[in-house]
């Protein structure tokens, strides 16, 4: 996921205050443009529910006073909320509350988690991650459309660079979305037909609760030892990405971490089996590694201290922009900025000395390692 600067340094509190209102009306606009009719899971038209991504008994599990850090809490700008309330952290407007509560029942419960998730939660885990990224990508789409319209008609002259600046973003939200579909129609269609076309990667079990909670698919770009998994430049029609879904969820007294992918993925041999064959510890640092340098989507507890979330905000400055003019140049740009070996120093939160602490009788915290 690159970043983009929302520094406000040099700005006066009201320009700050305008253009707060111009973007949330504009995410206003873009969601109403991109609105479906009908609940993509039974069809049937009327009002939608605030479906979480994250069970949100998960979230719960590491929430603050009902509100957790996110992604915004590590740019820091003041154009962005740096908090989130758990009733709406990770939500999406696209299923009704009846498919939302029969639909995935298999895994957004703690007891799907004693032991290792079964194919059919894990389908569940699918469908669901594939509708809040159609929500989402297609609520960008909107807004790149919208602003480069925008662009166009405020100055005429401009319309040329408009069209350079954001048909490379418009292209690329395309192809997002069209991805996700294909994901939502496999995982959709074995709600009512179960077939086999996952393969699970790993499982991992802690005995505490770690202070992070992510559910998504990721398209790496490059695996253990610098190889090429996905070029995400490969515009070719027949060329397909390859997602890897994680899934990290903290339970009551314990963590969740889940991998997984379509079978039918070819390029992540090499990583699938290094994976499986090394510690526990080593293969947690490795998904720690992925969720910074990948995505955004990610929760946090505000239980954890200022030094470590400062630490992951210098984390957050090193990932770079990786769009340019020239093709092969981004590939070897790409991997070399995802190098899962590159030399980053980043907090592994799933390390037992960030566990979770819980609240004592008297109001008191303690930790789960003690």
């Amino acid at each position: 996921m690159n970043l983009i600067d929302m520094s406000t340094e040099g700005w006066t509190q009201e320009e700050v205050i305008e253009f707060r209102k111009l973007l949330n009306q504009q995410i206003k606009n873009a969601r109403k443009e991109s609105r479906h009719d009908a609940c993509m899971l039974c069809g049937k038209k009327g009002g939608f529910c605030n479906s979480h991504t994250i069970p949100q008994f998960c979230l719960e599990n590491i929430a603050w006073n009902g509100t957790l850090n996110s992604f915004n809490t590590l740019i820091d700008s003041e154009l962005l909320a740096n908090d989130s309330g758990v009733n709406n952290a990770g939500t999406f407007h696209i299923i009704c509350k009846p498919c939302d509560g029969k639909a995935f029942q298999d895994y957004e419960k703690e007891a799907a988690f004693e032991t290792r998730p079964t194919e059919k939660a894990l389908n569940q885990i699918a469908l669901k991650t594939a509708l809040r990224d159609i929500y989402k990508h297609e609520t960008e789409l909107a807004m790149f459309e919208a602003c480069k319209q925008m662009v166009k008609d405020k100055s005429p002259a401009l319309a040329f660079f408009a069209q350079i600046m954001f048909n490379a973003q418009i292209n690329a939200k395309k192809r997002d979305i069209q991805e996700c579909y294909e994901v939502y129609n496999v995982s959709k269609s074995c709600l009512t037909n179960p077939k086999s076309w996952i393969r699970l990667v790993s499982y991992d079990k802690l005995d505490y609760t770690s202070p992070i909670a992510f559910q998504g698919m990721i398209a790496l770009v490059t695996g253990v030892n610098g190889e090429l998994i996905n070029n995400n430049f490969n515009h070719k029609s027949n060329y397909k990405l390859e997602y890897l879904h994680i899934a990290i969820f903290p339970l009551k007294e314990s963590t969740a971490v889940i991998l997984f992918m379509d079978s039918h993925n070819t390029r992540y041999a090499h990583f699938e089996n290094y994976i499986a064959n090394i510690t526990q510890e080593q293969r947690l640092k490795i998904i720690n590694r992925i969720i910074f340098l990948y995505t955004e989507d990610y929760y946090l507890s505000k239980q954890l201290d200022s030094e470590t979330i400062n630490w992951l905000q210098e984390t957050a400055k090193l990932i770079q922009d990786l769009a340019t003019t020239d093709p092969k140049k981004s590939v070897k740009n790409a991997v070399k900025d995802y190098d899962l070996r590159r030399d980053i120093c980043i907090p592994n939160l799933f390390s037992k000395e960030y566990a979770i602490k819980k609240a004592t009788v008297d109001g008191s915290r303690t930790n789960q390692e003690e």
